[in-house]
């Protein structure tokens, strides 16, 4: 499972199948963590621009064929 790495001469581990990736309880181990100011300031990238997006109107073509699919659904033919 390990590789040596012949410039510095140290063990790389790599897992060969998922099970290496599992502890010995057979959970995955714990998830990465993001230094708190960076997953603050993804946060707030991610609102903004989401905050944006529902501010924009529904295209045409969208609402129509929301339209079509209500009417099928309600027993409609839709046209």
């Amino acid at each position: 499972m390990s590789k040596k790495d012949p410039i510095n001469s140290i063990a790389l581990e790599k897992p060969d199948s998922l099970e290496d990736l599992l502890n010995v309880n057979g959970d995955p181990g714990p998830e990465p963590a993001l230094p708190p100011h960076v997953a603050t300031f993804l946060g707030e990238q991610l609102q903004a621009y989401y905050a944006q997006l529902m501010s924009e109107p529904v295209p045409d073509c969208l609402v129509q064929l929301l339209a079509q699919l209500d009417g099928k659904a309600g027993g409609h033919d839709g046209e």
